[in-house]
């Protein structure tokens, strides 16, 4: 189920007020995630005195509106009130409906009935409570030393602050880790009380821009079974603005900001980690089918850890130019031995201009351009070794002048020397330098010259050093040159798919000269999208468009699909349709692109069933410049024009 909702203000507090509210009250508990992301929702309300912590409540929203472009809201003390939509600061407790008490959502186990008669389901799984100091601690020394194991799942919330008005949604995602048998992420606080410190239910302060780790555990709801509704216990998520822009109507609801949140972020989010298991009369024969069509991977991507290794063997297998970030001397030269042991190196900051793209020279009186002797010599490796790659190295760059800066630009975009020599086909560049607060000497990059590299923290820990240590030099693994790899469609289906769904928001990201990170445009997704090629793991996409947005399109991939087999069997339901939302019609036909040309009109028969623009970008990514392919399909619509003219005949002769 993937419907979320919130209440109206008619059922918190008008005549049809349900049982669950009528006997527990409207105000809800806040969970620690909340406050961490929320803003002024960490108020000081509680529900009971001597549980300060545990029982603070905060302002939710409902869908109703106040007839003035606000939206309703329930306060602490359970009262109403009215905000303007484009606060950060509020919380959430989403609501879903079921048709029969039997296909309420759990998480495989019954609920329980409380003293009062509430019948009470946990369902999904969310961040919700701060874990213990000792605990904060070891968790964060794991992590430092990247020994905590991540799951391959993730929680999203907006990660703009929480008074950024009228500004849209900027999803960021939070890992998940897995320690002794429990699951947590690590969230940077982004929240505000009084400019000063608030303390979670931990017992702990804490302030905007620190790290914290919440423990993953169920989510408890309250169930209405006469009003067929169920409404979280607490409230589960905040920051997310109820709409970027500020006349809200409540016909609106389902345009909202945090309406498009809860069905394309939380609800995938909160069901990732469990099978769900309606409680009907379906037997198990039908629910083991069920659960084995759920194809969570469409495009066969390896969601393994990427390492820095793994990272610097993708970019150089997709001609990516390598830059390579560290401290001085944390082995960035060593990185790259391990992968060529006989590359060349080029010290920038040393270097003559004239020794880096060929001398002025003079030949039967006629003045040449001598090619430098350095790439006469990385020439003779590659001819030499052709089915290997080999590796010019350019050493201190950001410590070179803004002149052999501009030379090395030609060298790692264009692959070529002084505008001229192109570099061997088997050649690749790698680049290092030293950061501004590393050497006095250092110069900014430019960005277009940072923009058309792949960055690569090198962070040398005692792990990786001793690794390092006592591996031979005569078993680096050497990069094998792969010629005419060349794939079949120019952008990788699952990057098309992503920017489909997620739009301009994502196709290009800010560039922060002050801290420059891995961003997002146009041109670095075409890296990115030859970089998934060659290693196949999105993991290793951060060293091209960052760790955030990289772990968003992580998400987007893993969302389960209906596979080309589901569809040619009639293996899907039009229930299971109705409840996909876009970013699972999107990554469904990322899977369906892979057909073959024989059974490509039943499968663009079914994308007509998940909506017209769907089916027009499924037909784009299918054909991609194939004019076989674009034959076929003008020949099937064709066809299909024809049928649709001869019953509309026959309709007028009935």
């Amino acid at each position: 189920m993937d419907d979320f909702t919130f209440l109206t203000k008619e059922q918190c507090f008008g005549d049809d007020k349900l049982d669950i509210l009528r006997k527990r009250g409207t105000k809800a508990a806040i969970t620690d995630f909340s406050i961490l992301l929320g803003g002024n929702v960490a108020s000081l309300y509680h529900i009971d005195s001597d549980d300060p912590l545990e029982g603070r409540t905060g302002y939710y929203w409902n869908k109703s509106d106040d007839e003035d472009n606000d939206a309703r809201v329930v306060y602490e003390n359970g009262s109403r009130d009215c905000h303007n939509v484009t606060r950060r600061d509020g919380g959430a407790r989403p609501a879903l409906s079921f048709s029969k008490v039997g296909s309420i959502p759990t998480n495989g186990v019954s609920g329980k009935r409380a003293k009062d008669g509430i019948l009470e389901v946990e369902y999904g799984y969310y961040p919700q409570k701060a874990v213990s100091k000792d605990m904060q601690e070891i968790l964060e020394e794991l992590y430092k030393k990247a020994s905590i194991s991540r799951t391959g799942k993730g929680y999203t919330t907006d990660s703009k602050k929480y008074d950024d008005y009228d500004k849209k949604i900027e999803p960021k995602r939070h890992d998940e880790y897995q320690y002794n048998g429990k699951k947590y992420v690590r969230v940077e606080v982004n929240s505000y009380f009084d400019g000063a410190e608030f303390q979670l239910s931990n017992g702990e302060k804490y302030r905007d821009g620190d790290y914290v780790w919440v423990e993953i555990s169920p989510v408890k709801w309250w169930v209405d079974e006469k009003a067929k509704i169920m409404i979280t216990e607490k409230l589960i998520f905040s920051g997310v603005q109820f709409n970027h822009e500020r006349n809200y109507h409540t016909e609106d609801f389902d345009k909202t900001d945090i309406k498009k949140f809860m069905d394309d972020y939380f609800a995938n989010d909160l069901v990732q980690s469990i099978d769900i298991i309606k409680q009907t009369d379906i037997d198990e024969k039908e629910t083991s089918e069920t659960e084995k069509k759920q194809n969570e991977n469409p495009y066969n991507l390896d969601f393994s850890e990427a390492s820095e290794e793994d990272i610097i063997r993708g970019a150089l297998q997709s001609n990516i130019s390598i830059f390579l970030h560290g401290k001085p001397g944390c082995g960035k030269s060593d990185r790259v031995k391990q992968l060529d042991p006989d590359f060349i190196e080029l010290n920038l900051s040393h270097l003559d201009p004239e020794l880096l793209d060929g001398l002025a020279g003079e030949k039967e009186g006629k003045a040449v351009h001598i090619k430098p002797p350095w790439l006469e010599e990385l020439e003779e490796k590659c001819e030499k070794e052709p089915d290997k790659l080999h590796i010019l190295f350019l050493e201190e760059l950001t410590n070179a002048s803004g002149v052999m800066q501009a030379k090395a630009y030609g060298i790692a975009l264009d692959k070529k020397v002084a505008g001229k020599w192109k570099l061997p086909e088997n050649a690749r560049v790698v680049a290092a330098g030293n950061e501004l607060e590393d050497s006095l000497v250092a110069n900014e990059m430019a960005e277009p010259l940072y923009d058309r590299f792949a960055h690569v923290d090198i962070e040398t820990n005692a792990e990786s050093w001793l690794k390092w240590a006592v591996t031979p030099e005569n078993i680096y693994r050497r990069i094998d040159y792969r010629k005419g790899t060349e794939p079949k469609q120019k952008i990788h289906p699952a990057i098309y798919g992503y920017i489909s769904y997620r739009g301009k928001g994502v196709l290009r990201t800010p560039y922060n000269k002050e801290n420059p990170k891995p961003h997002a445009d146009p041109r670095r997704w075409k890296m990115a999208s030859d970089m998934l090629y060659a290693s196949n793991n999105p993991n290793t996409l951060r060293a091209i468009i960052g760790e955030d947005l990289t772990m968003d399109f992580i998400y987007f991939s893993k969302l389960p699909t209906i596979t080309i087999e589901d569809v040619l069997n009639g293996n899907y339901t039009e229930e299971e349709i109705d409840a996909m939302n876009i970013g699972r019609r999107l990554a469904t036909i990322g899977s369906l692109i892979a057909v073959e040309s024989k059974d490509m009109p039943k499968i663009r028969e079914f994308t007509k069933k998940l909506g017209p623009e769907i089916c027009k970008k499924f037909e784009v990514q299918w054909v991609h410049g194939d004019e076989e392919r674009l034959e076929q399909l003008q020949e099937v619509i064709m066809k299909e024009k024809e049928e649709a003219i001869m019953k509309k005949q026959e309709d007028i002769m009935k």
